[in-house]
């Protein structure tokens, strides 16, 4: 209003100064007749009319002018002013999509952390910006979008791991099975063999029981896995038999692979009678007839494949009992 106002003002002192020109005119050329008088005044209110006409389009351009471009600073003020409140609320989301993407796995969680914590300073770090200032607005948008793809990232990594747990959740349910099938069959051979000693003459032969047999790590601890396994230990008892031979004796161990191969069969071997038995591995025991607890273990001396593994005691040519376990 204060431009339009101006524009009015020199708009009036324009004709004022066009008036007093035309009138100091009239007095210099004064007319000889009335008719001339009348002619030269219609040309001067012409003239003037011309001139008002002219100065308001200037005036009425110029006043537009003004106001369209006030009226674009104003919304340019206003659009950062939403870009500046739409990167805060952005940033803010950021936060509680990663806090709703914490998971059991603290090392993931770990660095969720991380990075809302370096959201959190990017928020205290725009607070301080002012809202005119479009520049320092872009550049935390482009931290946004860094953001955006980072968050992605660990949603891809998070998924992964979700499948991974399911995949070894399912492979571990299907160990179990195996595993509860091979203690079935355990069971089902030590009753076999159990039978099977009832054939023969009990004073001639020892009767292993509480088979036990695992394949372990360097640090002595269980595993399953063939790349890890160093060593297979078998245990069991000698049970109690009041007409065996007492005395010191050698008991084998015969331990075949899931393609009936004896391990470290080769070079090991001893004969009963007629018959040569290969073997694993030995160990010498001073039987007193009574109950022994005796472990045996065999070193990994060659590479083992993936299955079922079968393990026969044997004590002077007679299998006395056998077990299986499984390796993946």
């Amino acid at each position: 209003m204060e431009d339009q106002k101006t524009l009015n003002e020199k708009l009036a002192e324009q004709t004022s100064k066009t008036q007093t020109n035309l009138n100091k005119k009239d007095k210099l050329n004064t007319p000889t007749s009335s008719n001339d008088k009348d002619s030269c005044n219609t040309n001067g209110l012409f003239a003037l009319i011309g001139i008002l006409i002219v100065v308001s389009a200037i005036g009425w351009y110029l006043y537009f002018d003004i106001k369209s471009e006030k009226t674009e600073v104003l919304t340019q003020l206003v659009g950062v002013t939403d870009e500046k409140e739409q990167v805060t609320n952005e940033l803010k989301e950021l936060i509680v999509q990663y806090e709703d993407m914490k998971s059991d796995n603290d090392t993931v969680n770990k660095k969720l952390e991380e990075e809302q914590a370096r959201i959190e300073g990017l928020l205290e770090e725009l607070k301080k910006v002012k809202r005119n200032n479009s520049w320092q607005i872009h550049k935390y948008k482009k931290e946004l979008s860094t953001l955006r793809v980072i968050m992605k990232s660990y949603i891809y990594q998070i998924d992964s791991l979700n499948t991974l747990n399911i995949n070894l959740r399912t492979e571990n349910s299907a160990i179990s099975q195996e595993n509860r099938r091979v203690s079935s069959k355990n069971k089902e051979l030590e009753n076999l063999t159990e039978n099977l000693s009832t054939t023969v003459e009990k004073a001639s032969i020892l009767r292993a029981v509480n088979i036990s047999s695992i394949a372990i790590r360097k640090k002595g601890k269980e595993t399953n896995r063939t790349k890890k396994t160093e060593k297979i230990k078998v245990c069991f008892s000698l049970a109690e038999n009041a007409v065996a031979k007492k005395g010191s004796q050698f008991i084998y161990i015969q331990i075949t692979n899931p393609q009936g191969q004896v391990l470290s069969g080769i070079n090991n071997s001893v004969t009963f009678g007629e018959q040569t038995i290969q073997f694993s591995d030995k160990r010498e025991i001073d039987y007193d007839n009574k109950d022994l607890d005796v472990c045996i273990y065999w070193a990994k001396t060659e590479e083992l494949i993936k299955g079922e593994y079968k393990v026969n005691i044997i004590s002077n040519g007679y299998i006395i009992g056998n077990s299986a376990f499984y390796l993946k």
